[in-house]
């Protein structure tokens, strides 16, 4: 095995705030990468709509998906160097990409990766996926459409620019990114959607710095289950040039209990390399009114 250190990604003012770490990872040394932007299915829960919650607790940590020759985009499994800790394509923000400089530009990050806390019926919930916007472009298709949807347009764009059919200049190339982008859409079916345009009252623009700042709190539960992938995460957001987050809550009484949900859905995007994510952040706290407490409390202490 070997070992690997890493040092926080923190920040003043943040909940995520990591903790210095000491882990030892059995990796092989041509471990091949995951690809994000399969199994998305197993995360719908979180990812299909602004109030959906987070899948259970077998699945609160995952971060790994099949392996597979080609990253998500069409990029080879080596133009990226894998983090053995997070399972992230394009290099390791938990430490120093080999060979790199300051001022050297990093490759596209893709991360993808799921962190549920629960206690009783409060559940807190953070989720990263490659939002894969240049793939969305190349099929010309909004991040809404259906696996129907996707299957249709890549049927429809193939037979139109296929080589064999179609000898116009960069009619090759075109069909081999609209076969790129199929391959890392396929298995999309919605999870992907940030209906920004359809929530203009809700909508926020900030610098990955600024969220931290002041959303931070809302995952805090979560990321202290597991403060590697938190400060992962944390690193997405944090390098973020510019993030559109919509935010909506909603807040209930019933029985005695008030329970008060906020969700953060954010775009987050690095315009230095291209790196996009979707940022989900999921909290329902559930508590006790205090009429009901008392009254719970006055029934205790009636003899029987």
């Amino acid at each position: 095995s070997s070992a690997v250190s890493c040092r926080p990604f923190s920040h003043p003012g943040t909940a995520m705030l990591g903790l210095c770490c000491r882990r030892r990872a059995e990796v092989p040394k041509n471990a091949p990468l995951s690809a994000p932007g399969a199994g998305l299915r197993a995360v719908a829960e979180i990812v299909g709509g602004r109030a959906a919650e987070a899948p259970s607790e077998a699945n609160s940590s995952s971060s790994t998906t099949p392996a597979v020759e080609k990253a998500p985009g069409g990029g080879k499994a080596d133009e990226g160097k894998m983090c053995p800790m997070t399972g992230a394509i394009g290099y390791c923000p938990l430490g120093k990409p080999k060979g790199h400089k300051p001022g050297d530009k990093l490759p596209e990050l893709r991360v993808m990766m799921l962190l549920v806390w629960e206690d009783g019926p409060s559940k807190v919930s953070i989720g990263v996926y490659p939002h894969m916007s240049s793939q969305w472009v190349a099929l010309d298709l909004p991040d809404t459409s259906t696996k129907e949807e996707i299957r249709a347009q890549f049927r429809k764009l193939s037979i139109r620019y296929h080589p064999d059919k179609n000898q116009e200049p960069g009619a090759k190339e075109r069909f081999q990114e609209i076969s790129e982008a199929y391959a890392a859409l396929k298995d999309v079916d919605g999870e992907l959607a940030f209906p920004w345009d359809a929530h203009p009252d809700k909508q926020r623009s900030m610098t990955g710095i600024e969220v931290l700042r002041s959303l931070g709190a809302l995952g805090k539960e979560a990321a202290g289950e597991d403060p590697i992938k938190a400060q992962m995460m944390q690193h997405v957001v944090k390098e973020a040039t510019e993030c559109n987050v919509l935010i909506f809550e909603s807040e209930t009484v019933t029985d005695g209990l008030r329970t008060k949900i906020t969700q953060a859905d954010g775009l987050c995007v690095d315009t230095r390399n291209g790196s996009n994510h979707l940022v989900k952040v999921f909290r329902r706290v559930v508590t006790v009114e205090p009429a009901a407490a008392a009254a719970d409390a006055e029934g205790m202490d009636e003899p029987s």
